[in-house]
């Protein structure tokens, strides 16, 4: 009879026991109860709690410097070469990839004829007739001059006779007539030379140089479409993305990027801050980033820009609590020297510290 006493009493004190167990631990009630009151639940000598109290906690991933770059040909076609692969360095104005432009590249062809042919009608207006036609046009001269001569003898020769009735007034009437014409050969002539000689009618000139500046204005135009068959860089970077391969075709309605590249010399973290936390940023602060990738270690950064507008969550954890429809605000985190390069994309934690911040030189 006096066992039973004592097996209960036995029987409780496991439970009391077992309950401070639940209530205390860190996965008890307890921690529970204070995190739900905006406590913080890691024990003290936890590293968390040193940051829970005193930092902003957030959510990133890392991206270039240049942030990430989506790379498209605006014009539809066939796509017939790309020259890089992901991961390969790339410099600015580098031909990453081209459209085929056999066609185009004719009718460049046909422009540039165009343009020469302009060009030499402009240079014959200018310089006016060869040596030869103006040594043939003088001739031409001189002989009409030896043919008014050679009438006008004709016919003083001819008008006495008539007079003194030896010779027919019809023979008179032919050389007079001889003379006339010759005149007016030797006037064709003369117009002739002054015509060759002239300078061009400026009127001629500017229809000449404006048919050249057409020409011109339409071999640009080939030239630029036919540039824009090629893709180049605008940055010194990497490629990180490749989309398509030769043989497919390139829209532009949707337009289809063919590459995603960014500049990796430099990476830096774009984190989103909670609407309830923004008030608690400010430039040149200090933060501390993880990553599960990295569970050793701790990246140091400073906040270099604030995004001026609210927007919705982008980095989503797998956490089944997690909201998706908060609003944030976007800040980016230029990064300390790291002793690895962290992938771009990667997601990470971000902490910022709440403490004065740094002035940065």
């Amino acid at each position: 009879m006096q066992s039973r006493p004592v097996t209960s009493i036995i029987i409780f004190s496991v439970l009391m026991v077992g309950v401070a167990i639940g209530l205390f631990s860190d996965e008890g009630f307890l921690p529970r109860a204070v995190a739900a009151m905006g406590g913080d639940p890691s024990p003290p000598g936890d590293d968390r709690s040193s940051y829970s109290a005193r930092s902003v906690a957030a959510q990133g991933r890392v991206e270039p410097v240049s942030e990430k770059l989506e790379l498209a040909i605006g014009v539809v076609g066939t796509l017939a070469a790309v020259y890089v692969d992901e991961g390969d360095p790339i410099k600015r104005d580098q031909v990453l990839a081209e459209l085929v432009d056999d066609d185009q590249k004719a009718r460049v062809t046909e422009a540039q004829a165009q343009v020469k042919l302009r060009e030499a009608e402009l240079e014959k207006l200018l310089h006016g007739a060869r040596p030869e036609e103006r040594q043939q046009a003088a001739a031409q001269v001189q002989k009409t001059v030896a043919n008014v001569a050679l009438a006008k003898q004709e016919l003083a020769r001819r008008r006495p006779l008539a007079v003194s009735g030896f010779s027919s007034q019809q023979s008179l009437e032919q050389a007079v007539s001889s003379v006339q014409v010759a005149e007016a050969n030797d006037n064709a002539s003369r117009a002739a030379l002054e015509l060759i000689n002239a300078p061009p009618r400026p009127e001629d000139v500017t229809m000449v140089r404006a048919n050249l500046a057409v020409a011109q204005a339409n071999l640009d135009q080939q030239r630029a479409l036919l540039e824009k068959m090629r893709l180049r860089s605008p940055i010194d970077g990497q490629v990180l993305r490749r989309y398509l391969k030769p043989g497919e075709t390139i829209s532009i309605q949707p337009l289809i990027p063919v590459l995603q590249v960014g500049d990796t010399s430099r990476i830096r973290i774009r984190a989103e801050i909670d609407e309830t936390e923004i008030g608690r940023l400010k430039l040149n602060q200090r933060a501390s980033i993880t990553a599960p990738a990295y569970p050793n270690q701790r990246f140091g950064g400073v906040v270099a820009r604030i995004g001026p507008k609210m927007g919705r969550k982008t980095v989503r954890s797998d956490e089944p609590t997690d909201k998706n429809d908060t609003n944030v605000l976007e800040i980016l985190i230029d990064l300390d020297d790291a002793p690895v390069q962290l992938p771009i994309g990667l997601r990470v934690d971000v902490f910022l510290d709440n403490s004065p911040a740094i002035t940065r030189k």
